[in-house]
This record gives structure tokens, C-alpha cells and sequence, in this order.
């Protein structure tokens, strides 16, 4: 399949979609980022569930009527995978392979020697590091049958898909851009949306881990003086504690630490996650709030379209 994860275009349109809603936005310049146009329009439950478009016929139908209303036909877009398909890992070659070997190497060991939670994937790679002999390489991959899915719908609207990323990397882009990253510190991104809190780290500006924890009842979180709280926002909380120990002791032996948090969200409890970090972990906790980015209008824009303004950053 020809599609890339990383492939680079020129002024492209950039999509988010969650199960909740479709986000849009086109970047006008990029130091400092002002948003050129941006648009946003909630999905009904269950259009969309936990990535997997369950209902295509009335999905296409959205997107169609969109790309009319926002006047986008023939635009070349980028989009995101769900972030539950998503699958990296790291792996060292030598360090004369070229990056076309490299690909071709992955393609050769996939299925093998290198194993995916999925069959028939579309993957990128990236170096992330150099030593004398070898070089480290991420591995992102995700099934070709999403990717290829959520491609169709934006074809079959008028749109050009050029490229596919994925919602961790274009948050943490965004923090980069404004300053707000430590190339030398073990960071956790926190990205929480309605349904579901992507927890990622990143160390020397890569990506490391990634998980999401699926988040059902939002509502029932409760606030942080109660002694024990219930509900999935609190359980998906207390997975911070266990990704953290993981981490820290099950990969890396206990000899290093999650020293800075970064956190971007929409969810309405976000002021509790908040309170709930800063009291629990023992680091510092950096939130969207730092990042202020303006559109045309000289209006903030609201923290949900930052994933699709990170995304537009891509090629900056």
C-alpha cells in the first residue's frame, strides 16, 4: 500500500475525529501558529464507537454535507488514527541501512520476528538515534483496513488524504512549538477526551509508549474530597499510577523517572484531573492552558481543535 504515516504536504486541511465530533483546521502561519479557518461538528452516539465507524452510510453522509458547508472539495487533508489501532516499537538496526532498507527490512519481519497486535498493517518508520554500530528506529504501524477506511470516506467526500498521524504526536508537537517540552526529561502526555485518556511518554522529543484507557461514564467521577471515589474517570485515573510504575521499574530497571506531565483536554471534569495530578504525582504538571494560540479573528482557539492545530504543525 502506498499510503504514509509521515508524508509531507503543503497546505492541507487538518482532520480529527473522535466518536464524539469531527474537527477541522487550516494553519494560516506557523511562528507563532495562527489558525487560518476551523471547524467542529458533533457526531450522534454511536455514529462512531471507540474508533470503528459502526454506522459508514450515515458517517459519509456528514462528511459529504461538511466538505460542502466548510467549502473544501479537492482540499488535501491529513487525519489521525484511532489511537486504539495504533502500534509502535521501538527496534535497533545497523547503521548503514538506508531508510528505504530499513522499510523493506520491517516489511520482510513483520508478521515474524517483529509481531503486531493486528494482520495487514500500513507502518512508517523514524530514526531516533544514532550509535556506532546501529541506529534506533521507531516503528509506527496501525491496520491497513482503518487507515484505508477512514481514506475512503475522505475520497468519497471530494477530499485528498496524504497523510495519517497519530493524536499523541500532534499534541505533543503542539507543547514543542510553544516551548512547553524537555527534550532531557521523561514527559507523560496526557490527552483526555470524552471517552477515552491517552496516556504517551516521550523522551529526547520521541515517542515511547503509548496506551489509552477507555473512559464509559464520565459523569460519575466525583470530587476530590470524596475518600474514595468511584466511576471510570476515576478508574482511568488510577492507570496514571500503574503506566507510571511500568515505566519507570518494568522497562527501564527503576533508573529513570517521569519528571514533567503535559496535559491537554475538553473533558468537562478537566479542573478535577487537574486538582487529581497535581496532588497525587510528584511532578511538575504543564496544561494546554500555556498554549495560546489565536485564529485570524485574534480569538483563542478552544482546547479541542488543539489536536488538529498540532497535526497542522506537522509540516512546519
Amino acid at each position: 500500500m502506498a499510503f504514509r504515516l509521515f508524508q509531507k504536504k503543503d497546505k492541507t486541511v487538518n482532520f480529527i475525529i473522535t466518536d464524539e465530533a469531527i474537527h477541522f483546521v487550516e494553519l494560516r502561519q506557523v511562528d507563532p501558529p495562527i489558525i487560518e479557518k476551523a471547524g467542529e461538528r458533533t457526531l450522534p452516539e454511536g455514529m462512531i464507537v471507540r474508533g470503528d465507524i459502526a454506522r459508514l452510510d450515515e458517517f459519509q453522509e456528514v462528511m459529504d454535507n461538511l466538505v460542502d458547508e466548510w467549502k473544501l472539495k479537492n482540499r488535501t487533508i491529513r487525519f489521525t488514527i484511532p489511537d486504539r489501532y495504533v502500534a509502535i516499537r521501538e527496534e535497533t538496526v545497523d547503521r548503514d541501512m538506508t531508510l528505504d532498507e530499513i522499510k523493506n527490512y520491517f516489511f520482510m519481519q513483520i508478521g515474524s520476528s517483529i509481531h503486531l497486535p493486528f494482520d495487514e498493517p500500513v507502518f512508517d518508520v523514524v530514526v531516533t538515534g544514532v550509535e556506532e554500530k546501529k541506529q534506533t528506529v521507531l516503528l509506527v504501524a496501525a491496520p491497513e483496513q482503518i487507515v484505508q477506511e477512514y481514506a475512503s470516506v475522505f475520497e468519497h467526500a471530494r477530499l485528498q488524504p496524504v497523510a495519517a498521524d497519530i493524536a499523541p504526536l500532534a499534541v505533543y508537537r503542539l507543547f514543542h512549538a510553544f516551548g512547553q517540552t524537555d527534550e532531557h526529561a521523561h514527559e507523560l502526555l496526557i490527552h483526555l477526551k470524552t471517552n477515552v485518556m491517552t496516556l504517551s511518554i516521550f523522551h529526547q522529543n520521541q515517542l515511547k509508549f503509548l496506551k489509552p484507557v477507555f473512559i464509559e461514564k464520565s459523569e460519575d467521577v466525583l470530587g476530590l474530597e470524596e475518600e474514595e471515589s468511584t466511576g471510570d474517570l476515576a478508574d482511568a485515573l488510577s492507570e496514571l499510577d500503574r503506566v507510571i510504575n511500568f515505566y519507570e521499574n518494568s522497562v527501564h530497571g527503576g533508573q529513570v523517572k517521569i519528571e514533567r506531565v503535559l496535559f491537554s483536554s475538553h473533558h468537562p471534569q478537566r479542573f478535577f484531573v487537574e486538582e487529581y495530578m497535581k496532588q497525587s504525582l510528584d511532578v511538575q504538571v504543564m496544561t494546554d492552558e500555556l498554549l495560546e494560540i489565536e485564529t485570524k479573528q485574534n480569538e483563542r482557539l478552544a482546547p479541542a481543535f488543539f489536536a488538529a492545530a498540532g497535526l497542522a504543525l506537522k509540516d512546519g
